[in-house]
């Protein structure tokens, strides 16, 4: 059976350009739908080039980030059920090397698959995988494997390395042969290169990176890297990822009949869950698996640099949609009223109205609004710190209410998180006493801190304030 087309009307378009243009840090977007059978609709908006007011086309390519952490998963359980790999086994089985300090049990595949290995989060400062993954001996597992949902991109960057293990291929090239072709996503890419940047938008972020974002400011393009890791590295187009959607939206098999995921294994993908981060959201294997309004949701957001996408299907009613931007914005909320908006159209009932769950991107202070001198201990740490890492150019550590607080690079709350000191001399990053991301400082000179390093990142003072 055929998809049937659906016509986007004036409300849709006003409701989604409003997004963009009144609460997002993104210059342009492409927005897919889509049932069983192909697309439905699609819409862009803004656009792909500021500066040559190139505007979004239906073939404009955008990094998805780390929605790509559900087709890791997906070749996991692909290589699991050919026999390559077991899920409980510890990782140390498929990559000898791999070490992280701990006093638990080891840490297996499905732990870094669904984010409870209880290791950090990555600061993504090199820009590949294998020494960001070996580095993890110098951290440590702050909780017993499978007990707590806490985020980890380096958790994913080695289950690309367990993949070229097991398979002797590079992740690229598996990613590309075992889902992309298959899949018919043709205009996609497995890896992020120069090649790729010909085809892309433009990434944009806040005119300044060191201080709460103004919308009078403006727009900048953001730093341009390369990547080819397992955490995300594709680039695709938004009618592209309607292929992606299709597979979670059926049993697993593509477009020609071959049989990409096992039902069993699509199955476990969004069921095998653990309470994430933020209540109702579970993570499945590379899936957010969530209730709104009662509908239960499978979904994934990614971040890059200088763009932000969501995907989000919804199983029982046969619907998906997928926003790409190359900015920050709210776009779960836009995928969902894109579901909710033409399930109405279908039904010949009422349009929804397109509301704003997540924090729309506001204006915050610059700075605390109670800035204390530190403790003479501490004084040699409060500065200002900048790294040369796209992911997090600066962080600022100052005194306020006592304590020592740390921004990372957004500012966009009052306060940033806490510092913690520990027993080791280093500072523990929140309140959250299974938190495993630390900053320690070192080099003093003059009785300032010239270096703080943040969960392997360095990052050094700087002249600024």
């Amino acid at each position: 059976m055929a998809a049937k087309d659906i016509t986007l009307a004036p409300d849709f378009h006003q409701a989604v350009r409003g997004v963009l243009e009144d609460t997002s840090w993104a210059a342009g977007l492409s927005l897919a739908i889509t049932d069983r059978q192909g697309v439905i609709a699609r819409t862009t908006a803004g656009y792909a080039d500021l500066a040559a007011k190139t505007p979004v086309q239906d073939n404009t390519l955008f990094e998805i980030g780390s929605i790509s952490k559900g087709f890791t998963a997906a070749l996991i359980l692909q290589a699991r059920d050919s026999g390559l790999l077991d899920l409980d086994e510890p990782v140390t089985r498929y990559l000898p090397w791999f070490e992280v300090q701990s006093r638990f049990a080891p840490i297996t595949v499905r732990h870094l698959l669904n984010h409870t290995a209880g290791i950090i989060g990555g600061p993504e400062y090199t820009g590949e995988s294998a020494f960001e993954v070996w580095a993890l001996r110098d951290t440590e597992a702050t909780t017993p494997p499978g007990t707590w949902h806490y985020y980890s991109n380096t958790g994913y960057k080695t289950l690309g390395l367990v993949l070229q293990a097991v398979s002797g291929l590079p992740y690229e090239q598996l990613l590309a042969e075992r889902l992309l072709a298959p899949l018919g996503m043709t205009a996609s890419d497995a890896a992020i290169t120069h090649d790729t940047r010909r085809r892309l938008a433009v990434g944009y972020a806040p005119f300044y990176d060191d201080r709460a974002p103004r919308r009078g400011d403006g727009l900048a393009p953001a730093n341009w890297l390369e990547t080819a890791t397992a955490d995300g590295s594709i680039a695709s187009t938004s009618s592209d990822m309607t292929a992606w959607i299709r597979l979670l939206l059926g049993d697993g098999g593509s477009p020609g009949d071959a049989r990409l995921l096992q039902p069993h294994s699509l199955r476990e993908m969004v069921t095998d869950c653990i309470e994430a981060e933020e209540p109702p959201y579970t993570y499945g294997l590379g899936m957010y698996v969530y209730e709104r309004a009662g509908r239960e949701y499978v979904a994934h957001t990614g971040g890059m640099v200088g763009y932000n996408s969501a995907l989000v299907c919804d199983r029982e009613r046969g619907l998906g949609a997928v926003v790409l931007a190359n900015g920050s914005g709210a776009w779960s909320d836009v995928a969902h009223y894109a579901i909710d908006w033409v399930d109405a159209a279908l039904s010949d009932g009422p349009s929804p109205a397109l509301v704003l769950s997540e924090s729309a991107i506001e204006e915050a202070p610059d700075k605390p609004s109670v800035i204390e001198e530190p403790p003479a201990q501490w004084a040699p740490f409060v500065g200002h710190y900048r790294g040369y890492n796209p992911w997090l150019s600066n962080i600022r550590v100052q005194c306020s209410d006592g304590r020592l607080w740390v921004w990372q690079g957004d500012y966009t709350t009052d306060l940033g998180e806490p510092l913690v000191p520990i027993a080791d001399g280093t500072f523990r990053i929140g309140d959250d006493e299974r938190s495993p991301e630390r900053l320690t400082f070192d080099v003093v000179l003059d009785g300032k801190a010239t270096r703080a390093t943040l969960s392997g990142y360095p990052l050094y003072r700087t002249f600024t304030p």
